[in-house]
């Protein structure tokens, strides 16, 4: 969902009528991706293929990909390479990326890539996706709004590495494992605040610039600093499950109704 509604965003942000077909693509092709992910290696042993909801979330799964590759089947051959490049990641971020290795390391476990997998892959379904077959070319606006995802997604994905910091592997070298907790903090309120310049760089560089949009991406950005900064190993169970991955639809509603 959280997805979804960023992608809505990049439709208003550049003006483009919605198109419905690519939100349910990204929306099932999230679930199959999150589920992949999650329930690959559970799915090798034979006790759990047992249980029913496991069974249930297969099933779903299953169904999610075949309208997946039914929507897929109306994209452009632009939004067709960039689904290529997307799936590419997603199936290597689980999968061992040499079978010949016996190491068996996946992009998942590849020190220090994890994060950088997670936002690029979301700012390619986020930005490029929607508008690739859209707007007239690859502009300077463009960039940066692809830069501004990247870095609220890369940060949107510490207060989860910070809970998980002591149940990760320690050879993940996720960002609080190398830097720890505090300089994981310091790094996303700077970040953050780049991407706040990078709106006020749109206002003096680009005509046109919407400044209620750079209100709201502040108040998002102050949001974000606030959930960061009270992030730690024991918070509560849905800290970040909840509050930082609605942040997106707060995000979208504002952009709705202001």
């Amino acid at each position: 969902m959280a997805v979804v509604c960023l992608q809505v965003l990049t439709f208003l942000k550049f003006d483009i009528t919605l198109d419905y077909n690519l939100l349910l693509f990204t929306f099932l092709s999230t679930l199959v991706a999150y589920n992949f992910i999650k329930y690959f290696e559970i799915g090798l042993t034979i006790q759990h293929l047992k249980r029913k909801t496991l069974k249930l979330i297969y099933f779903l799964t299953i169904v999610s990909l075949i309208i997946c590759l039914l929507l897929i089947s109306k994209f452009s051959n632009l939004e067709l390479i960039i689904t290529f490049i997307v799936s590419s990641f997603t199936v290597l971020y689980i999968l061992p990326v040499n079978s010949f290795n016996r190491s068996n390391k996946n992009l998942r476990n590849t020190p220090g890539l994890k994060i950088f997998i997670v936002a690029i892959v979301w700012s390619l379904l986020i930005v490029f996706l929607p508008i690739i077959d859209n707007y007239d070319k690859i502009d300077l606006i463009v960039l940066i709004y692809f830069i501004q995802i990247f870095i609220y997604v890369f940060v949107a994905i510490l207060p989860f590495d910070i809970r998980d910091i002591n149940l990760d592997i320690k050879n993940l070298n996720t960002v609080p494992q190398n830097i720890g907790i505090k300089s994981t903090k310091s790094l996303g309120l700077v970040l953050l605040f780049v991407f706040v310049l990078l709106d006020f760089l749109q206002i003096l560089l680009l005509e046109n610039v919407n400044l209620l949009s750079v209100l709201i991406n502040i108040v998002i950005c102050i949001f974000l600093s606030i959930l960061l900064y009270n992030s730690r190993e024991n918070q509560t169970k849905n800290f970040a499950s909840f509050w930082v991955e609605s942040i997106p639809i707060f995000w979208l509603l504002l952009n709705l109704i202001l």
